[in-house]
């Protein structure tokens, strides 16, 4: 009885061993374990130079004809995590200077930033309220982002910004 529980438990292991060895980690997922990949600075001013946002505003969506462009400035860098400060800039006098019903604001607006463990993904988030920004590195001074905030001033929308 004992050899053959013995031998039944060692089926078990050998097969739990083989199984283990056909499940891969998904393709592009990173190894927390993984230090080597080398963290990106990213400090520095970035302008968005294209691609396009809708707005949601009072039960409707507004897709703006290039009337502002929005610049991030990353400041403050330690490892992984840094602090983002960004600001819309008019590209006309015609701005409008609204976000939905209120006025944008006359400082640049906080945001938190954090580079994922692959060293090619971005996430940052505002301080205060819901915009997020999804973005890959794809060179030393681009990155190609999503941008999306919900609420009763929802946005979405991608953008490409580099580095002046």
């Amino acid at each position: 009885m004992v050899a053959r529980n013995l031998t039944l438990l060692s089926s078990l292991f050998f097969i739990s061993l083989a199984f283990s060895q056909c499940v891969d980690k998904p393709q592009g997922a990173a190894d927390p374990q993984n230090t080597t990949v080398p963290i990106p600075n990213l400090e520095g001013k970035w302008v968005n130079t294209e691609g396009r946002i809708i707005y949601w505003n009072k039960q409707i969506s507004n897709i703006p004809e290039d009337y502002e462009t929005a610049q991030i400035e990353i400041k403050g860098q330690k490892g992984a995590v840094f602090e983002v400060y960004q600001s819309l800039i008019p590209k006309s006098q015609g701005h409008p200077g609204r976000h939905g019903s209120d006025s944008l604001p006359k400082t640049a607006l906080p945001l938190l930033g954090v580079i994922d463990w692959d060293g090619k993904s971005v996430l940052m988030t505002d301080v205060g309220d819901n915009t997020i920004y999804k973005c890959t590195i794809t060179g030393a001074n681009t990155m190609q982002c999503m941008v999306w905030e919900s609420g009763d001033h929802a946005l979405a929308g991608r953008i490409l910004l580099e580095r002046k």
